[in-house]
């Protein structure tokens, strides 16, 4: 009995973590002129609009001629 209780809650655990969304989060990635990236992430698309904008900028001062300099913020979960 002690056993049917047992796996009877790990079948409704794992149904409603299945169940729940994801947790999900925003990202950008930078290019440098070796072609090596940085990846940039943040909780909010506002956050990582804003963010996006002010690391464009700076990059294009170090590095005007680079092309292109970063990717655009998508949504991952």
């Amino acid at each position: 009995m002690k056993s049917r209780a047992v796996l009877l809650l790990s079948a409704l655990a794992m149904v409603t973590i299945s169940t729940a969304p994801a947790k999900a989060w925003w990202q950008f990635v930078t290019y440098n002129p070796d072609g090596d990236r940085k990846v940039y992430s943040f909780p909010t698309e506002k956050a990582c609009l804003a963010a996006i904008k002010q690391v464009d900028a700076e990059l294009a001062k170090k590095y005007p001629k680079l092309y292109p300099r970063i990717g655009s913020c998508e949504e991952y979960r």
